[in-house]
């Protein structure tokens, strides 16, 4: 899913930087969405697949395997209600920080066999999960390396974190503290994790820096080929879950159909992702809405991106709890199709990021009235063009290289 963009890009980039990278993972596992498509361009990048104790290894061992491992490029299916159970309430009892740290063995063992045979400078872990880190930090330790710690999420008290008791907390923080005291340099993909991470440890403040998610420009030099061109598409590209619940833009489009009758069949709103609810197509038709609908379901990500520069306008939707920092990873993806993006989201982080930028519009989650008028202007059209030097920095090639440059300055 989203998050495994960035680790693959700055795996992809980083030999023209001066750095060969080796990537240590786990063997395939029981996920409920897979694109194997993404292996294609990491054909030249050497990496290591290990065995874990972890549950979701385990039932992809002995249960029924992915569709992608048996050849196909996508697999998409909802988690059961007992796999839930298992990953939300009960294993975060017992495995702290979640149940990936149960690949700690494997993945020591396959370092101590590499270092062995070979010379390295450097280790990079990003998290979630989480327990990478610390596996990182046996690692560092135990080889001397220099060691990166990159957060793509916040850990303690996280949202992508279940901490059941006050107990479960108090361990993460004191592991996150233990990661941040020890790391050599430290990236968070956001200002917001920076500061989050920040608040639990002031010391050594000058190892602290922001290399944001990013957009590949070569993932996009490909044509628009618009099957129809009568109506006035809004891509929604991603996951559909609690974070990006459209229940917002569902309570603006009555209005918005009222307000502007003459372009009430003119709009189409498209997701392509997995639906976690698997109720989008009955809510809107419960509203009578549905002509304005199109569900693809999850698609590999070269196909997901064709949507995303077909369509006229982009649906971003990040709805968070009071605090909450993050930028859904592909708001970069959005901006580097230079389409115009609608924005609906209360976390700051991404208000403060798509408030810069021309050809974003960016609004409050309940503000239906105002939404029901941007829907209205963008479908005639009426939208600022992107300003390139700011859409620029975002590009994965640069990103790999200030990750090159830390790397440098700490070898």
């Amino acid at each position: 899913m989203g998050g495994t963009q960035r680790p693959a890009k700055f795996a992809k980039y980083l030999p023209e930087f001066g750095w060969q990278p080796t990537v240590l993972t786990v063997k395939p596992v029981a996920y409920w969405v897979e694109d194997a498509s993404l292996m294609d361009e990491l054909a030249k990048v050497r990496i290591i697949r290990t065995e874990s104790w972890d549950p979701q290894r385990l039932l992809a061992r002995f249960g029924k395997a992915n569709p992608a491992t048996q050849g196909a490029s996508v697999a998409s299916r909802k988690p059961s209600r007992v796999a839930r159970f298992l990953n939300e309430k009960f294993l975060p009892f017992f495995l702290i920080p979640d149940s990936k740290i149960l690949w700690r063995w494997h993945a020591l063992r396959a370092v101590g066999k590499l270092m062995e045979r070979e010379k390295f400078d450097a280790l990079y872990t990003t998290s979630p999960p989480h327990s990478a880190h610390l596996i990182g930090r046996k690692i560092a330790r135990t080889c001397g390396l220099r060691w990166i710690a990159d957060f793509r999420d916040n850990w303690a008290g996280g949202v992508v974190v279940h901490e059941p008791t006050h107990f479960q907390r108090s361990v993460n923080l004191y592991l996150q503290n233990s990661v941040l005291e020890q790391a050599d340099a430290i990236i968070s993909a956001s200002s917001g994790i920076q500061n989050a991470l920040l608040k639990s440890q002031t010391a050594h403040r000058g190892k602290f820096c922001v290399i944001p998610n990013g957009y590949d420009d070569g993932d996009f030099r490909m044509p628009s080929r618009r099957a129809d061109d009568r109506r006035f598409v809004f891509c929604h590209c991603g996951s559909v879950t609690a974070f990006s619940d459209p229940q917002f833009l569902l309570d603006a489009l009555p209005i918005f159909r009222e307000r502007y009758p003459e372009l009430a069949d003119k709009v189409l709103f498209q997701f392509v992702g997995y639906e976690t609810t698997s109720r989008l197509q009955e809510r809107f038709h419960g509203l009578g809405l549905g002509s304005m609908l199109h569900v693809t379901g999850y698609k590999p990500h070269r196909e997901a991106l064709q949507y995303l520069v077909n369509a006229d306008a982009l649906l971003l939707i990040a709805r968070g709890k009071a605090g909450a920092t993050f930028i859904p990873s592909k708001t970069f993806e959005y901006l580097g199709t230079k389409r115009p993006i609608l924005a609906l989201t209360n976390v700051q982080d991404t208000i403060d990021l798509l408030s810069k930028a021309d050809h974003a519009v960016v609004l409050g989650l309940e503000n239906h009235s105002m939404i029901a008028d941007a829907i209205a202007t963008l479908a005639r059209g009426e939208a600022k063009t992107a300003n390139e030097s700011f859409v620029a920095q975002f590009e994965r090639r640069r990103q790999a290289e200030q990750l090159a440059a830390i790397l440098d300055s700490l070898t």
